[in-house]
């Protein structure tokens, strides 16, 4: 016997980047593509027709509801049960991690949507998967480095601030706290120059904004600025960061 001829969305889902798998109504396999075989190590000809969610055995090592069988749930029920799923319309999205897919775990990307007929009625469920993991790893490992130069920044004997790309406070350590007053939960993630106000009482740019200038605008500017490197320096008089007297300060600002 010939094989069957696949259909074009057979063909289409096989091709997708994604691994994916469809779901009839009664929770029994119908399509199975070649990155979802990649993925689990399971061939489709294994996967194909089975019910009893064989399919959640390659993940999860146990019969258990996927992403896929959420979407057949009321609402109200699925809000209950699965508190970390996104609805966006009638489509579902997780974020997961599976500590025993692979030596390390599996962190992974779903996405499921009902399948209708013509009438509206819902026939199924499509749910594709993608492998986060490096991605996931990538974020943890820039959050400990974060974690860590917060740290080190937090315990600077000198007054020290560090700004993102787009102007918001990310460090105000505790020397700054000292010297402006300030404490840090007030001034982390503020932008549009919150920081100058402790100092001029305005928003203005500090000489830390200057970094993100192009050499030539920064001496046009600022003939004052030192520039060494990529680093900025100079000293300044505030006459009115306090009472009697103003306040002398000596700054340097590097890029990251």
């Amino acid at each position: 016997m010939e094989p069957r001829p696949r259909s074009f969305p057979d063909a289409i889902i096989d091709f997708l980047p994604d691994a994916t798998l469809v779901i009839d109504r009664e929770g029994k396999v119908i399509a199975w593509n070649r990155a979802m075989e990649d993925l689990t190590g399971v061939p489709a000809g294994d996967m194909l027709g089975k019910g009893d969610y064989e399919y959640a055995l390659p993940f999860y090592g146990q019969r258990r509801p996927i992403l896929a069988d959420l979407v057949f749930m009321p609402h109200v029920e699925l809000k209950e049960k699965y508190d970390t799923v996104q609805r966006a319309g009638d489509t579902l999205i997780v974020d997961i991690f599976i500590p025993d897919f692979r030596p390390g775990g599996i962190y992974l990307w779903a996405k499921a949507s009902p399948l209708y007929d013509q009438d509206g009625n819902i026939t199924g469920a499509i749910e594709t998967i993608r492998d986060i993991t490096g991605r996931k790893r990538a974020e943890q490992e820039m959050a400990r480095t974060t974690r860590e130069m917060a740290e080190i920044i937090d315990f600077l004997p000198d007054a020290t601030l560090v700004i993102d790309r787009e102007g918001r406070v990310i460090a105000w350590n505790k020397a700054m706290e000292s010297l402006t007053g300030v404490p840090a939960g007030s001034m982390i993630g503020k932008g549009d120059y919150e920081y100058a106000l402790p100092f001029y009482k305005e928003r203005r740019p500090m000489l830390a904004n200057l970094v993100f200038m192009p050499g030539a605008e920064i001496e046009k500017r600022y003939d004052f600025v030192e520039r060494k490197g990529d680093t900025l320096v100079v000293d300044i008089f505030i006459p009115d960061f306090r009472p009697g007297g103003g306040l002398f300060l000596g700054e340097g600002e590097s890029a990251l």
